[in-house]
Formats: C-alpha cells, sequence, structure tokens
C-alpha cells in the first residue's frame, strides 16, 4: 500500500483504492475497444476530415 500511495501521489488508502478501480475500469474499457479492431469497416477520408478543421 505504501508503494501505491507514493506511485499514484495518493494521500490517503482510500483515494488511492478509488483511483486503482477507476484505472482497473478504464483498462477494461479500453480492452473492449481493442476487441473490436478489424471488426468494423470505416468508410471515411482522414486527411479530408482532418483539413476540414
Amino acid at each position: 500500500m505504501d508503494e501505491a500511495l507514493k506511485a499514484s501521489g495518493c494521500e490517503t488508502k482510500k483515494e488511492a483504492v478509488e483511483q486503482g478501480l477507476r484505472l482497473l475500469v478504464q483498462r477494461s474499457k479500453q480492452q473492449q475497444i481493442r476487441n473490436l479492431r478489424g471488426k468494423i469497416k470505416w468508410e471515411g477520408d482522414l486527411d479530408e476530415m482532418r483539413s476540414a478543421k
């Protein structure tokens, strides 16, 4: 727990645990998105979209 507190910069154990849980959920959502790679067909012109700004 001491290592987690130092690495996170959190001041309390509760804060460190809550931050860890948020990170766990975020990583799970990112993995779900990665699992879609190659399964969704995208049509568009990325260069055109970038220059439209």
